[in-house]
């Protein structure tokens, strides 16, 4: 017997209904990048994300930086996963 809780269908049922209020399509997904990269008043270290619920859809704007998102040993232990993962390992010179 099939496992049903895996199946396409289960799979297309959870993120095609439940998850659709959650979701976006790509370009709206990718206009905060966009319009981090091509508007002159966002500076480094600023974020863009989406301006709905959550910040989980709609139109770009200005967000806040999660605490976790600043923090060093989160960012340590993420890229060394990363290397681990990839199999890719870069040197790189403290900074001056």
């Amino acid at each position: 017997m099939p496992n049903r809780a895996s199946s396409p269908g289960m799979v297309k049922f959870l993120f095609g209904r439940l998850l659709l209020p959650l979701s976006q399509s790509p370009e709206q997904g990718a206009l905060p990048t966009l319009y981090a990269a091509t508007v002159a008043d966002v500076r480094g270290g600023q974020f863009v994300g989406p301006d709905g619920m959550a910040e989980l859809r709609g139109a770009p704007k200005l967000v806040e930086l999660a605490p976790r998102a600043a923090d060093a040993e989160t960012g340590r232990r993420l890229w060394e996963l990363s290397e681990e993962l990839t199999a890719v390992r870069y040197a790189f010179r403290a900074a001056a």
